[in-house]
């Protein structure tokens, strides 16, 4: 038998820190929490800016990249690069894993099959609808789609992170067996509360007094900004108690900004605080906020509406998107339809009615905040019975 805890493993993804999303942090997670057991590093290419990889508690090789000038992303050139095969080669893995499609992906499925190691690969993103927001055509997306079920028609094992995400991947073209493997977060309810929020009050000016929404994601259209945007429009013509503090950063935050600009808010009614490293600092933000409005149809997870609810701060979130898997509504989390008018309700709804933010709010951080610790040994028996069955049918091919 397989000792789960001792499995060495390798994590492959296309972009990595100083960039930060949903899948960086899942891959982080992975790797620290694995690494404290066994060995697990991460494969990665070099990215325009540098980043100090000695700051991590496991190994991160970066692999050759193509720099693009107008672009924070490299694109990443693995098959190029002869040092990363001798490098994983005496590192005697167990187990790849490919956090793309792409790139680094289909450089982690080709050198598995030639190390005789299994490869499991996990869809994270809707890169159909990626391509048909950058370059707006639907026959290039389709191809897309096609070539990413091929990738995953060609590993071992074949995971997302939702049943959303796992029917997004199908109508791609891809038929075989999948696995949910839901993501975690790293926040817990903090011993000291109520100086974190303070202190993220003080640094961003954010009212006590007033209702509190919240966006944390990409400043990019496809997460539904532009609906957010409308429905505070529709709360701030009915009274003046309304704040929305907007955290990210993205290619569209220009755009962005300025179609809030042309909306006309009262100063200060809508923040855009930009990008937060420092994560006792968001924790706090988190905390200084009543809801957490997070209307995105795009995300195959919504790793923030966990992050949000280990803080007891519920979501707002769009019928039937992958997010809303997580929540049940008004009891750990709030749906409604995608339309401004509808959520402009809803947010009346939430809070008119007396105690529901608080009893929601604990339902979420009771039902819907599933830490990394709680996520990674099922990640780690999950690859032992992968290796068992890669050896068993390679003997029995043999």
């Amino acid at each position: 038998m397989i000792n789960p805890e001792k499995i060495r493993s390798a994590q492959f993804l296309d972009s990595y820190y100083p960039i930060v999303d949903g899948v960086v942090l899942a891959v982080h997670n992975y790797a620290e929490l694995m690494n404290r057991t066994a060995y697990s590093c991460v494969v990665a290419p070099r990215q325009m800016e540098p980043f100090d990889d000695s700051v991590m508690s496991y190994d991160v090789f970066r692999t050759g990249s193509l720099k693009i000038p107008i672009a924070e992303y490299a694109i990443p050139a693995p098959r190029f690069d002869n040092k990363i095969r001798t490098i994983l080669q005496n590192r005697y893995l167990d187990i790849f894993h490919a956090h793309s499609p792409f790139m680094e992906g289909t450089f982690a499925a080709s050198y598995a099959k030639r190390l005789g190691i299994p490869c499991v690969a996990t869809f994270h993103s809707k890169y159909y609808d990626d391509v048909i927001n950058i370059t707006g055509s639907k026959v290039l997306a389709h191809t897309v789609a096609k070539k990413v079920a091929r990738f995953y028609k060609s590993v071992d094992s074949v995971w997302t992170v939702s049943e959303g995400a796992a029917g997004v991947l199908r109508t791609y073209g891809y038929r075989g067996d999948i696995m949910i493997m839901e993501n975690g977060t790293t926040y817990t309810m903090p011993d000291n509360p109520e100086e974190l929020r303070q202190k993220a009050a003080r640094t961003f000016s954010i009212p006590n007094d007033k209702k509190v929404l919240l966006f944390v994601g990409h400043q990019i259209w496809h997460k539904n900004i532009k609906l957010i945007l409308d429905t505070f429009r529709l709360l701030c013509d009915r009274d003046d108690d309304y704040r929305l503090l907007m955290v990210g950063d993205g290619y569209d935050s220009k755009e962005i900004i300025q179609y809030a600009k042309s909306l006309n808010f009262p100063y200060g009614f809508v923040r855009f605080l930009g990008r937060i490293n420092d994560r006792d600092l968001l924790k706090g933000v988190y905390l200084s906020s009543d809801l957490f409005f997070f209307p995105s149809v795009y995300d195959t997870s919504g790793l923030v509406v966990r992050e949000a609810a280990s803080l007891g701060v519920p979501s707002l979130l769009t019928v039937g998107s992958n997010a809303a898997e997580a929540v049940k509504k008004n009891v750990s989390g709030f749906t409604a339809e995608e339309n401004k008018v509808a959520m402009f309700h809803e947010i009346l709804h939430i809070f008119g009615t007396e105690g529901l933010l608080e009893s929601v709010g604990a339902g979420a951080r009771r039902d819907v905040a599933r830490t990394w610790q709680e996520i990674v040994p099922h990640v780690q028996e999950q690859y032992a019975e992968i290796i068992e069955r890669y050896q068993f049918k390679h003997k029995k091919d043999s």
